[in-house]
């Protein structure tokens, strides 16, 4: 496997996104600790996530290096799926399924919530 400096850009946009984004999800979740700070940070990073995805359709304001360094990056190390399933698997039945359910649920609407802002940026826009 051979990298170019294309390829080394990338890696290091990502890396710092990432280093951004675990320190911003550890700051986050000391402020809101358990449950409701993984289930806070999973909502907006979805949130701007879609936002983001949303971009380059409605408005193309984010370049290619910066939704992998924010996209990939960031967003990759801000949201976190493995601790909310830790979490969940560490509830007695009923809590885990309400765990469960909110995450599945209010991500999926920070993502719709996320591309319904970039869209009406857009009408705004023309």
């Amino acid at each position: 496997m051979s990298f170019h400096n294309s390829d080394l850009d990338n890696i290091i946009l990502i890396g710092t996104g990432g280093f951004l984004g675990a320190i911003c999800r550890f700051l986050f979740c000391e402020v809101l600790e358990g449950q409701s700070g993984t289930l806070s940070v999973n909502v907006l990073g979805s949130f701007m996530l879609g936002m983001l995805m949303y971009d380059k359709e409605y408005l193309g304001f984010i370049s290619p290096h910066q939704k992998l360094m924010f996209g990939t990056g960031f967003m990759g190390a801000f949201t976190t799926f493995s601790t909310f399933t830790i979490q969940s698997f560490e509830l007695a039945f009923i809590p885990a399924l309400k765990n469960i359910g909110a995450n599945l649920f209010l991500t999926l609407a920070g993502v719709f919530l996320g591309r319904s802002v970039i869209k009406t940026l857009s009408l705004r826009r023309a």
